[in-house]
């Protein structure tokens, strides 16, 4: 008999079956006995092999091929030099979008045309850093992010294409977590260390170039990533005095890329510290909203918060304006929840870049001081604006810290006896009393916080005689909220139990 036997290779088992199948030409059975000694060995020595990999430890360093990608040169391209960019259109034309997004344009008639990128201003900017990172394929914050964001890294796009390749992916599985986690913090003193080096030079150009500013920000994302939220805070008044060093944000016109992962990590860091932001915000990358039909509750907003400050300010103006642009992002969230169902949250980047303007406007406005006057409200939406921006964002996973302050803040100013006295003085606030509760109720964890904003919403329905159908009237005329449902029976039931209640305390 001669035995016969599949070619050998040096694949792992993982790679495929075939390797691992010993076949042998016989003419009797194959239980026959006695075999030959040649085909006796062939099958010990091919058994002893399988052994032998199974008990074989896995590689301590293993080693990963790499593709180096050539650094992509972004074509300066105004954003007042193409009517689509000016207009706000979401695709935009094909020239500038691929000038935009760095790609070579194709010959007119050739025989293949690329997929249009996305628009400028509408790419996500750690995807930007990642293209000018084009050599450091283990960058620090997406190895954080790889591993501890598996949520979006197996289902987002994003995270797949742009952030951490096949390559770095294969990398952290072949770790365990721990590994990986030691791996990204070991990179990101590595960058830090780099910065220190650069920012010794005596050239100030040098220590200050841009690829520093870049870096300086990838260590606030790894911040982000992992909520060390005061080192974040530590790099980013390092960012500032660097860029103030280099002549201020003017020196930095030409480079739009850094600009608008400037005013993404600026935003991010102004919600979660509610502070206002430190650099100003590039409209001229900016799209502008969609023109959508107001309700009639909120086109008398403006003035009716007039009414509530005699002082010479524009706050009102400023939390007026921004709730009606809630309003128009809600509108385009239904119409594209109608489509796109539960895949809307992955679109992070279409939905950050139209939330963070309107976060920034109010951040970036002087909050009213005194909160024991009917001013009260204007404080209360403020609060009630940011809190439902930052629901939105929790939704698509882009936002990295907790909403516990504000929830807490605007609890009690809505337990506040100065809102109780604007409410019986003023009915047109009722309805932004109960949406700021329901908002207050669908996005705390605390139980107890949930109760007391339930409680009010039952003590104003009791006070105005309000159905619950008259609730979810007012609730359609104002931006939507996660997790609120107009009809949901639960919370109607909860509300309606808290109403005999509270009458019967009343």
């Amino acid at each position: 008999m001669d035995p016969l036997k599949a070619p050998k290779t040096n694949a792992s088992p993982s790679s495929g079956s075939g390797s691992n199948l010993l076949f042998i030409n016989s003419a009797g059975p194959a239980y026959s006995r006695p075999r030959d000694q040649a085909t006796t060995r062939q099958i010990r020595q091919h058994v002893m092999r399988d052994i032998g990999r199974a008990r074989r430890k896995p590689r301590r360093n293993p080693q990963v091929n790499l593709e180096v990608r050539p650094s992509k040169k972004i074509t300066d391209l105004s954003s007042s030099s193409c009517s689509c960019v000016v207009a706000g259109l979401n695709n935009g034309c094909g020239s500038c979008s691929q000038l935009a997004a760095g790609l070579p344009l194709q010959r007119l008639g050739g025989p293949h045309l690329p997929s249009l990128p996305r628009p400028f201003w509408d790419q996500h900017p750690l995807a930007m850093m990642e293209h000018n990172w084009g050599m450091d394929a283990f960058a620090a914050y997406g190895l954080a992010l790889a591993v501890n964001w598996e949520q979006s890294h197996s289902a987002s796009e994003f995270c797949r294409n742009f952030l951490t390749g096949p390559e770095v992916r294969a990398a952290i599985h072949s770790q365990t977590r721990e590994k990986s986690i030691a791996f990204a913090l070991a990179r990101s003193i590595e960058v830090t260390s780099c910065i220190n080096s650069r920012l010794l030079q005596s050239d100030v150009t040098a220590a200050t170039a841009v690829n520093v500013i870049h870096a300086v920000m990838g260590c606030i994302c790894y911040n982000f990533i992992i909520l060390e939220f005061e080192q974040a805070r530590v790099h980013l008044s390092g960012l500032k005095l660097m860029i103030a060093t280099r002549g201020g944000i003017e020196s930095l016109a030409n480079e739009k890329q850094t600009l608008l992962m400037l005013f993404w990590v600026d935003t991010i860091s102004s919600l979660i510290f509610d502070t206002k932001p430190r650099f100003p915000m590039p409209t001229f990358l900016i799209p502008p909203l969609p023109n959508e039909e107001l309700s009639e509750l909120l086109t008398t907003l403006e003035p009716n918060l007039s009414i509530l400050c005699s002082k010479t300010n524009t706050h009102h103006v400023v939390i007026a304006s921004a709730l009606q642009d809630i309003w128009s992002v809600c509108k385009l969230i239904r119409s594209k929840l109608d489509t796109l169902g539960d895949d809307l949250w992955r679109e992070e980047v279409d939905l950050g870049t139209r939330l963070n303007p309107i976060a920034y406007r109010l951040l970036d406005s002087d909050p009213h001081s005194h909160t024991d006057t009917p001013c009260c409200m204007l404080q209360a939406l403020r609060l009630g604006i940011l809190l439902w921006i930052l629901g939105v964002k929790q939704k698509a996973q882009s936002y990295p810290g907790s909403p516990a302050s504000y929830i807490t803040r605007l609890l009690e100013r809505m337990q506040s006896q100065s809102m109780m006295n604007l409410a019986s003085h003023l009915p047109y606030f009722t309805p932004y009393q109960l949406w700021l509760l329901f908002l207050i109720a669908t996005m705390t964890l605390d139980p107890a916080d949930k109760a007391v904003a339930l409680q009010l919403v039952a003590r104003i329905m009791n006070e105005r005689r309000l159905a619950w159908r008259d609730v979810t009237a007012y609730m359609k005329q104002l931006p939507w909220i996660c997790g609120f449902i107009a009809y949901n029976e639960s919370l109607a039931a909860e509300v309606e139990l808290l109403r005999g209640v509270t009458s019967d305390i009343l």
